[in-house]
């Protein structure tokens, strides 16, 4: 298929540039932090528990869940499963004089790691460069509700108290949110009762079934969280991936109807080989696609469709132009949003 073609194509482009940004002497060796700070390993005085806010509605849960998610000591075994994969991780959070100290691992196949200290976070990865970037929290593998801005999501979304249950050996709230209209999908959250850690999180189509999951296996209490602070510190940086801030060229096709909710974070212009393709990033908060504009090989080849668990891929050809769809969204919101992508008239 020529845009899956594209569009991985781009995507090793941009990779490449990223590397290509980084110096030589800089190791491409994960760097696993020696295990020497989990309570089964060193013995600490247990750390006195905060008090717990008073939670009356379904946005009080979820308020809680991010201030939890964010601000608490804690380390947590996780899965990431999809259709396509299944990942198993690991996560250690520390905040400490307000600033934010972590470490994601992958626990299959190659060693990949991301470390934050503060508001940078680096990346090692074998066979690749090393490299830092500025950020506010590691966001790869986790869901998007525990750092999106709650009071917008819920403009779009009802959430609906869903009883008691129980993952990871711990008491769980359970809720859906639920979207008030048929353009996108639901999702089901598990909230530990006692601390407040999202432990699980379902991604459901509008039949119910199951498209991706976050859930944790277990939850690994921090004793020495001034040894771990100090590993990540005494850690190399990385080099920093120079961002460029070059204006993006005018836009030849514009989208005319985006499901509400959805505002444009980002949009760019690729231009090689006297080819070109327009790219516009949305996202509600929970959910993201992208819409990619680009030449076509075969002129008004038939529509295409493709889905796995909660992405979906959708393609038609205008004349000499595919307009695609690559995103979290149903294929029929994917087929609606390209139907309506339009040229611009000629200034």
């Amino acid at each position: 298929m020529r845009i899956v073609q594209n569009f991985f194509f781009y995507s090793g482009l941009a990779l490449s540039l990223l590397s290509a940004n980084a110096f030589a002497e800089t190791t491409n060796t994960p760097v696993a932090t020696p295990e020497l700070y989990t309570a089964a390993e060193t013995p600490a005085t247990p750390p006195v528990a905060p008090a717990q806010p008073v939670l009356n509605t379904p946005l009080d849960w979820l308020n809680a869940m991010q201030q939890a998610q964010a601000k608490q000591n804690y380390g947590i075994s996780f899965v990431s499963i999809t259709p396509a994969k299944i990942e198993s991780l690991r996560y250690y959070h520390v905040f400490s004089d307000q600033q934010t100290y972590a470490q994601l691992t992958t626990l299959d196949n190659n060693l990949q790691e991301e470390i934050q200290r503060g508001d940078v976070i680096s990346y090692f990865a074998p066979n690749a460069m090393a490299f830092s970037l500025n950020g506010t929290h590691i966001a790869d593998k986790f869901p998007n509700i525990l750092w999106a801005n709650l009071n917008e999501v819920m403009v779009n979304y009802d959430v609906i108290p869903m009883g008691f249950g129980r993952i990871a050996n711990q008491l769980v709230r359970q809720f859906r949110i639920i979207p008030k209209d048929n353009f996108r999908n639901q999702l089901r959250l598990f909230i530990d009762v006692k601390n407040h850690l999202l432990l699980r999180r379902d991604v459901l189509d509008r039949n119910d079934n199951l498209l991706a999951q976050y859930r944790v296996v277990s939850e690994i209490p921090i004793a020495n969280t001034e040894e771990f602070i100090q590993h990540l510190n005494a850690l190399p940086i990385p080099p920093f991936v120079a961002s460029q801030t070059t204006a993006v060229p005018p836009f030849h096709w514009q989208a005319n109807w985006i499901p509400a909710g959805f505002k444009l974070i980002k949009r760019s212009v690729i231009v090689k080989q006297d080819q070109r393709i327009e790219s516009e990033f949305y996202s509600d908060g929970l959910f993201s696609f992208t819409i990619n504009v680009a030449p076509s090989i075969i002129q008004n080849a038939p529509e295409k469709s493709w889905t796995q668990g909660m992405t979906t891929l959708y393609t038609v050809s205008h004349g000499k132009t595919d307009l695609t769809f690559i995103g979290e969204l149903p294929v029929s919101t994917a087929k609606r949003i390209v139907e309506e992508i339009t040229e611009k008239p000629t200034p």
